[in-house]
């Protein structure tokens, strides 16, 4: 009788189970049918993907991701299969104008989540009528005269202490700069956006530097670890814990500095200091009916969004004009010839506008290092592509950094040429072929933004220093993850020039 029972209940269980996985058995296969004919890596597993054959180490990840892209040149389209989970992968150009034009596919994966704890529903996380209702009311900053020559003051400030931390250094040894330009890059947005000076450079308010540090770190690992993927789990490992307790002293510092802030701007003690970001949240308050977590909300994804991407392409644009003695001398002419003797004056925004052989410099950088090496949006409505059908609800990964490596827009690809971005070379390449800050109309916003600030802290260093390095590129040893990096860093000697 007890066997009996037994095996009752193992019935149950049974028949709960399948019907529990029913629904997930029956969109794995509908999924199986559709894209098992698209090329993908070989020993696909079932229910197990491509899973175990993806290294996690970023820099075995990446090196992983090259063979793909080289597999990917004689198709039409590629997916890489994590567990169930299929990623239509797109490594060029073509067919990306369903992604950039119009409105149908512009919301992210469900990759994003993970940024949901710190940014919330921010510009780059939200969706539907809250972006397109928070992008009309943010768009106005980055046009806003007057905002952006404060941040312009807010740059020639902070590069000058860079450029103290830089002329301290033993000139004959080589160092990675990237903690240097990352601090520097720290203190500009959160005085940018915030109005405050945080000190980074100068170590001061270093928890909630640290925490900014770890928090992203800690999101980086997290994307690339699929065990770490559900909340629950998530949460009672370290790396839970540690992500909620940064994420508590990051919250609560924002939200004391808005509240201050709040506080002077209501009581009309802000017309002295100088404007930031924030202040143009709080006069839209009652108009827009944003609360001060709307607020914060956007504070923390200026923040989060302006701080690692650009501190990265600075960091590559360094080490690739060390390589280079040829463009280093054509940009120190371009400096001297904008700025004349004088090393100390302070940059304006026409100045920086001149500086076009350096802007050329910036962008053949991020060509071949985009800040962000991958971008996901999530498919939302079917449609057909080279006699694929892509479903609703899939995945759609756009990999920048091979999308930009596509021969037929950039003859010899891998060769560092900044004369390809002269408007005679470039005015009629294809729109989609150069995408460092996505395009369409969930571009970067803040792309003005950063493209000044790299201006200005490069102009910085060109202006006092020159670069050297004996680093080959191929030593990089780059790593994709949310931000393109490089595994043991990038290494400059910083020489002064006078």
């Amino acid at each position: 009788m007890a066997v009996i029972s037994f095996t009752f209940l193992i019935i149950i269980f049974l028949i709960f189970l399948i019907v529990r996985l029913k629904p997930w058995l029956v969109n794995y296969f509908k999924l199986l049918k559709n894209y098992g004919p698209v090329p993908c890596p070989r020993n696909r597993l079932p229910i197990l993907g491509n899973l175990l054959s993806l290294p996690l180490d970023p820099h075995q990840f990446s090196l992983k991701l090259d063979q793909f892209y080289e597999e990917s040149k004689t198709t039409a389209l590629y997916c890489l299969w994590i567990g169930t989970y299929p990623l239509v992968a797109f490594f060029h150009p073509v067919g990306l104008e369903d992604f950039f034009s119009g409105s149908k596919h512009i919301t992210k994966s469900p990759d994003y989540l993970f940024l949901h704890p710190w940014l919330r529903t921010g510009l780059l996380t939200s969706t539907g009528a809250k972006w397109k209702n928070r992008r009309r009311i943010i768009t106005p900053a980055f046009h806003d005269k007057e905002l952006l020559n404060n941040f312009v003051d807010i740059y020639n400030e902070q590069s000058a202490v860079l450029v103290q931390r830089l002329a301290s250094l033993k000139s004959e040894k080589e160092v990675n700069l990237y903690p240097y330009i990352a601090s520097c890059a720290l203190d500009i947005i959160c005085e940018a956006a915030m109005g405050l000076n945080i000190g980074a450079q100068h170590d001061r308010n270093s928890q909630y530097v640290d925490a900014v540090l770890k928090l992203t770190d800690i999101l980086l690992k997290r994307q690339r670890m699929p065990w770490l993927w559900p909340d629950l789990i998530f949460k009672i490992l370290p790396q839970g814990r540690a992500h909620d307790r940064y994420l508590k002293i990051v919250h609560q510092f924002t939200k004391k500095v808005i509240d201050d802030r709040a506080q002077a701007f209501h009581a009309d003690e802000i017309r002295q200091k100088r404007s930031a970001f924030l202040d143009l949240l709080l006069k839209q308050m009652h108009d827009e009916q944003l609360t001060l977590v709307d607020i914060q909300e956007e504070v923390d994804t200026f923040m989060f969004e302006g701080h690692d991407t650009t501190a990265a392409a600075i960091n590559f644009t360094c080490f690739m004009i060390a390589s280079h003695p040829e463009v280093q001398q054509k940009l120190h002419d371009e400096v001297d010839r904008v700025f004349g003797n004088d090393h100390d004056r302070s940059s304006t925004t026409e100045d920086l506008n001149e500086l076009n052989y350096l802007e050329c410099v910036i962008k053949e950088t991020l060509r071949l290092f985009p800040s962000v090496p991958f971008i996901a949006r999530e498919v939302q409505e079917d449609f057909t592509y080279n006699d694929y059908k892509i479903l609703r609800g899939s995945t759609a990964v756009l990999f920048i950094y091979y999308i930009h490596r596509d021969p037929k827009h950039f003859p010899d690809p891998e060769r560092f040429d900044p004369d390809r971005f002269l408007p005679e070379n470039s005015h009629d390449r294809a729109a989609y072929a150069f995408v460092p800050f996505s395009a369409g109309s969930r571009n970067c916003i803040g792309q003005r933004f950063a493209l000044l600030e790299e201006k200005a802290m490069l102009s910085s260093i060109l202006r006092r220093f020159k670069l050297k390095t004996a680093q080959k590129r191929d030593e990089l040893n780059l790593s994709f993850e949310i931000i393109l990096r490089s595994e043991h860093g990038a290494f400059v000697q910083v020489e002064p020039r006078f």
